[in-house]
């Protein structure tokens, strides 16, 4: 119930507004005083409370006596709010770009990001609006929640590079094994994403095992470029392990 009401709060509902309208949603059609009593809200609060939700025509107020309120079905409500949304979000789409003026702007900020699910959601917006292509060095508990917008990406043909650490392969673009997955999650306690898109942007993000995340994201042309010079050193040192075997991991186990 919580992650309910957080979700509706994400819409623009007040705690007290989804309160009401959940506990409309169970009881049906009430009067004001008692949906005060079932949804835990001041009855001194409810029908301020109750007005704001028929002004964003989510409640219906039914003419009786005493006056009843009743919610509009939740298909409806989310069908519209979904439809407003978009209009609004395909309208700012073209505005705001005529409006931005790269003249005044710089690249060289550097962004944080905290938690996985917020770094994950990153790493898949650049993926879907990259055009050109696309170098990746992923672990396999990540690269299966960001599969379907590289699978997106390569029917769009950008080029796809990726450096997996782990069994996991997608079957699109280029794809490397990078094998020394074990010894590095024992080293570093941690996993990393790195993603260089279009040579404009670049995310990196650090997972620790204890689940605490973090990342840095820029399209500081320095940052990207090194980003991607890691991600194809990684390829060298995998196809030149590929090719002299234990030789090469002799090398590379003393650094």
């Amino acid at each position: 119930m919580h992650n309910i009401l957080q979700n509706l709060q994400n819409l623009n509902f007040s705690l007290y507004e989804s309160k009401a309208y959940l506990a409309l949603l169970q009881r049906g059609e009430v009067t004001g005083y008692e949906l005060a009593k079932n949804s835990g809200i001041p009855a001194s609060k409810i029908y301020q409370v109750l007005n704001k939700l028929i002004a964003k025509e989510v409640v219906l107020a039914i003419d009786s006596e005493p006056l009843r309120y009743a919610p509009i079905p939740p298909d409806a409500v989310l069908a519209r709010l979904k439809d407003d949304y978009m209009h609004n979000l395909n309208h700012l789409t073209g505005t705001l770009s005529q409006i931005y003026n790269k003249e005044f702007h710089s690249d060289h900020y550097i962004w944080n990001i905290s938690g996985r699910d917020s770094i994950l959601s990153r790493v898949t917006n650049f993926i879907k609006i990259a055009q050109r292509n696309i170098h990746l060095s992923v672990w396999d508990e990540e690269v299966s929640e960001i599969e379907e917008a590289l699978i997106q990406a390569d029917q769009r043909k950008v080029k796809l590079t990726v450096v997996h650490y782990g069994r996991k392969k997608l079957g699109i673009g280029r794809e490397f094994q990078h094998g020394r997955e074990h010894r590095i999650r024992e080293e570093r306690g941690a996993r990393r994403i790195a993603l260089e898109a279009d040579e404009e942007w670049v995310i990196l993000g650090h997972f620790l095992e204890d689940g605490n995340s973090h990342a840095v994201w820029t399209s500081n042309k320095g940052l990207v470029l090194l980003a991607k010079d890691y991600i194809i050193h990684d390829i060298y040192t995998i196809r030149f392990a590929e090719r002299f075997g234990d030789d090469a991991n002799d090398i590379f186990e003393k650094y």
